[in-house]
């Protein structure tokens, strides 16, 4: 199969809901990571972005869903029950007010919540659970293509399972080309990770997180008024993970990584050269969040990367999965190291 790379003009989108519309899979880019895309009321596409990923299928999907349903008369929440796509079990008087809050304060953008599925969400995007994972995308190019089509985008990153989640359609190519017939190029993803997942518990009313991302508990704590849970941690593999990202495969590079519990500029040489001979630093990648010292030897490791001279989370997560990216693809290197 043929991949094209298509720039984002009108035919391009018309090109990519035609493309949905007859049941294939498609790249796309979001505010978070590149997605792979599929009508998420049909099993048979969805089985479709499996195939691609070699995903297994104990691993649920996150469905996107229209800014439309922000602005819908009868409120998000019963819109998105009125189409099918939540149940009506989170209608309790307390979690929908709680629910419309965080939805109006975070929507578009990168929180995903697990409530109780509707009737046209099949068991393949769900791994079989009674829940779903539901987010409101805030990239415009992503929102475009939902406009045309009448179903939601079930999309989990667009990598073969297991791999760094991509950030440019560049790294798509690299994952998926082949595989897929499109992948519609919003260039680099303003966020760079994973939306935040939080799961809501009605008995007693609470969140849980099950993913961390750019929002954080203490930050929906605060929005909320209700106590944030932290998830129950990674799954083993053949579980059914309530949501993505639980995985202990998830995420990670083929090269064997170390992570240094401090910062590079609090770690002694000596305590590098315990975790890596320094005989091996020129085989090794060094990921370091913030500006190295002066006196640092970069030049004794085969690459560096800095995330963000200037200590910006923000710019350290839009930059974290292509360095990971980078150092992984080079052929003479053998491990990464990186500090937190």
């Amino acid at each position: 199969m043929k991949t094209e790379v298509l720039t984002p003009l009108a035919e391009s989108i018309q090109k990519i809901s035609a493309l949905l519309l007859a049941g294939e899979v498609v790249a796309l880019p979001t505010e978070t990571v590149y997605g792979l895309a599929a009508d998420a009321f049909s099993e048979k596409a969805v089985g479709k972005i499996f195939l691609a990923k070699e995903r297994p299928t104990f691993d649920p999907l996150i469905v996107h869903i229209s800014d439309k349903y922000l602005h819908a008369p009868e409120g998000i929440m019963h819109s998105l029950i009125k189409a099918g796509i939540l149940g009506d079990e989170a209608l309790a008087p307390a979690a929908l007010k709680v629910l419309e809050k965080l939805m109006r304060k975070y929507w578009p953008g990168p929180l995903t919540f697990v409530l109780p599925r509707g009737s046209k969400i099949p068991d393949l995007v769900t791994a079989a659970h009674s829940t779903v994972g539901l987010r409101c995308p805030a990239h415009s190019l992503f929102q475009q293509v939902l406009s045309t089509v009448p179903f939601p985008l079930a999309a989990p990153s667009a990598n073969r399972f297991g791999r760094i989640s991509p950030t440019q359609a560049s790294d798509v190519m690299a994952e998926l080309g082949g595989r897929i017939p499109a992948i519609l190029d919003g260039g680099a993803c303003g966020v760079g990770l994973e939306s935040t997942i939080v799961k809501l518990e009605l008995h007693p009313l609470s969140l849980t997180l099950l993913r961390p991302g750019k929002i954080n508990a203490a930050e929906l704590e605060s929005e909320s008024g209700l106590e944030v849970k932290q998830s129950p941690g990674l799954m083993e593999q053949n579980q059914n993970a309530l949501a993505p990202g639980m995985l202990d495969e998830h995420y990670a590079p083929k090269k064997q990584l170390f992570l240094m519990n401090q910062p590079f500029t609090l770690v002694p040489l000596s305590m590098l050269a315990s975790v890596i001979p320094e005989v091996l630093w020129k085989r090794t990648g060094l990921l370091s969040m913030k500006e190295l010292e002066p006196d640092f030897p970069q030049e004794k490791f085969g690459e560096v990367h800095v995330l963000s001279a200037s200590n910006d989370t923000r710019e350290m997560a839009q930059k974290l999965y292509r360095a990971l990216r980078s150092l992984d693809a080079r052929p003479e290197l053998q491990a990464i190291i990186a500090d937190v």
